[in-house]
């Protein structure tokens, strides 16, 4: 997907809710904001830095899980969790006990990663995600595999180490209905364009849900 005209501002400590139909852009922006995709024109900063300049110094404030956790299946999850540890120079072993009993990997930590479940395994990409506090945490479907009370348990957590450690979050997903309970903005995309950009509350002001306003703004886009 081809994207055009891109502007997008993402602020300290707000969660940002990135939707659209299938094939709408969503993945390959998020790709170009990590420069996993070459952009050829405009720039992108994240906590300043200027990802073409200094992408080392940008990327060590973000965080990310993109489609499926990039995990080692035949190593435990404690094992998991050193290396990327090690690699980000983490040694705050309070805070990372802190975040495998928040993603309740606790009782299986030791178990090799390939015997758990997908909601499982997306649980511990997170903790791999979260373990250096980034500045900015980027996640793609965050959801998939988890059941209701595991997705109830995400968006809290979320929601608090957001507003502790004024972390900023842009999440894609299709489930509309929780990305209005946890995002404080929301940017629709479509065709590789963003159409719309606005905040939850303009929406409850006009008495609407969110994937009320999903649809009339995208039967506007087609008129």
């Amino acid at each position: 997907m081809v994207l055009q005209d891109i502007n997008l501002d993402i602020y300290e400590g707000d969660i940002v809710g990135l939707i659209g139909p299938n094939g709408a852009g969503k993945t390959s922006l998020i790709k170009t904001i990590l420069n996993l995709y070459h952009a050829d024109m405009g720039t992108i900063k994240i906590c300043g830095y200027n990802t073409k300049k200094n992408l080392e110094k940008a990327l060590s404030n973000t965080g990310c899980i993109i489609e499926n956790p990039d995990l080692y299946a035949n190593l435990s999850a404690r094992k998991n969790i050193e290396i990327t540890s090690l690699i980000n120079g983490i040694q705050d072993k309070d805070y990372i006990n802190q975040m495998i009993v928040s993603m309740k990997l606790d009782t299986r930590i030791d178990e090799k990663v390939k015997t758990y479940s997908l909601g499982m395994k997306q649980r511990l990409g997170l903790v791999n995600a979260l373990i250096k506090k980034p500045k900015l945490l980027i996640l793609d479907e965050p959801t998939n595999g988890l059941d209701p009370v595991g997705i109830k348990e995400l968006r809290n957590l979320l929601k608090e180490i957001s507003k502790k450690e004024h972390m900023s979050i842009l999440i894609s997903s299709h489930i509309l209905s929780e990305v209005e309970n946890i995002c404080d903005q929301i940017v629709i995309i479509d065709e590789g364009k963003i159409i719309s950009q606005f905040g939850i509350e303009e929406i409850k002001y006009k008495n609407r849900n969110l994937e009320e306003e999903f649809f009339l703004k995208m039967n506007q886009r087609n008129i």
